[in-house]
């Protein structure tokens, strides 16, 4: 599923997987997947995500610029 992650991590400076795994609570498997846009998302991962990166879910799933 597309999503922002990856740039949203960097922006951040969440420099590993494990470290954004951990922020949004998610094994670090799922984490990479998520930040390779490989997997879809659940409700709980996109708000963990928003939370996060203080975002709405349109931006982080790029349906909105």
């Amino acid at each position: 599923m597309k999503n922002r992650a990856m740039l949203l991590c960097i922006k951040n400076e969440i420099d590993t997987i494990e470290e954004y795994a951990r922020k949004i609570g998610v094994a670090p498997d799922r984490a990479e997947s998520i930040l390779r846009e490989q997997v879809v998302l659940t409700t709980e991962e996109i708000e963990a995500n928003c939370k996060l990166f203080n975002v709405n879910a349109n931006y982080f799933l790029c349906l909105v610029e």
